[in-house]
């Protein structure tokens, strides 16, 4: 497995094997409003890429990663993984997780980004590591209008099934999405089946008022509580990645705290497995900082 390689050569500081994964024209590129870490947002070249990752080797060891998720789709895959690591010479190391994007071509990787638990990684790691300013000038993400729910099976057979079946597993997130930006609570449980889960992996930092694992009953009462909180207003989908019945989602979502009025850009990860036109499970992963950008509500991240 292509990650799992790229870990283990990070690990053992093989620079010159990691330098041999990436393509002539490898572009480090990371979208949305999400705090850059280890690497700053980029473009980077694969000079640029490669001196950037000498100088956090110098400065973070990694001793050690866990892949909970792994998902591809073409020429494009998405990871997410719990890294062991600590700052050289500075105690005792602590985990973060973090979710990888990368696209392939010829079995190199022509573009990567990185995206970490930037709340956690903060506070394990030297400091000025993690840049947590969001960059100025964006633009306001559009949300995407929900439809029917999608027909069909994940299974239909004739040409062209792989690209149906993304464009299906795509239209039941986008949908989830949209219905969520509506404050449609009915109509998203509607889109959840009866022994649904929600179920993150690994070390990722608690996004606010939300439990887990749990189950659909109290995913519902999650949700309700994070509408009191706060008001969504539109999402944009950088990257998406469907691998069998599982579905990886990068978004950026514009917040507004109801009780100051604080807006903020944050960013998340969402990972789906669908059964029968259902969302059968479901993980959340929040950019926990960008949330602490709004005022700092009363209900602030948990570590």
């Amino acid at each position: 497995m292509l990650v799992r390689a790229l870990f283990a050569e990070r690990e053992r500081g093989e620079t010159p094997a990691m330098a041999a994964r990436l393509a002539p024209d490898f572009l480090y590129r990371a979208h949305g409003s999400w705090p850059m870490w280890p690497y700053r947002r980029g473009p980077l070249d694969r000079a640029q890429f490669l001196e950037a990752s000498r100088r956090f080797s110098a400065e973070v060891e990694l001793l050690g990663s866990d892949i909970h998720e792994f998902l591809t789709d073409g020429e494009s895959a998405a990871a997410h993984v719990t890294c062991h690591a600590g700052a050289r010479g500075a105690g005792a190391p602590g985990d973060f997780d973090l979710w990888i994007f990368l696209r392939l071509r010829e079995a190199l990787i022509v573009e990567l980004a990185v995206y970490v638990d930037a709340a956690k990684a903060a506070k394990r790691l030297p400091a000025g590591l993690v840049e947590v300013r969001a960059p100025d000038g964006r633009a306001r993400p559009q949300a995407s209008q929900p439809g029917e729910r999608p027909e069909g099976s994940l299974d239909s057979p004739g040409p062209a099934a792989d690209a149906r079946r993304r464009a299906y597993l795509r239209r039941i997130a986008l949908d989830f999405f949209a219905l969520r930006a509506k404050g449609d609570y009915p109509a998203m449980l509607g889109r959840l089946a009866s022994d649904f889960i929600h179920n993150p992996r690994g070390d990722w930092t608690k996004p606010p008022l939300m439990a887990d694992p749990c189950d659909r009953a109290t995913f519902a009462e999650s949700l309700r509580l994070i509408n009191i909180e706060y008001e969504d207003l539109g999402g944009e989908v950088h990257e998406f990645v469907a691998d069998g019945d599982r579905v990886a989602a990068h978004r950026t979502i514009k917040l507004r705290n109801r009780g100051s009025g604080a807006v903020a850009e944050v960013d998340e990860w969402v990972c789906f497995r669908i059964a029968a036109g259902l969302i059968a499970e479901m993980a959340s992963y929040v950019d926990n900082a960008g949330i602490l950008r709004l005022d700092r509500p009363a209900y602030a991240a948990q570590g």
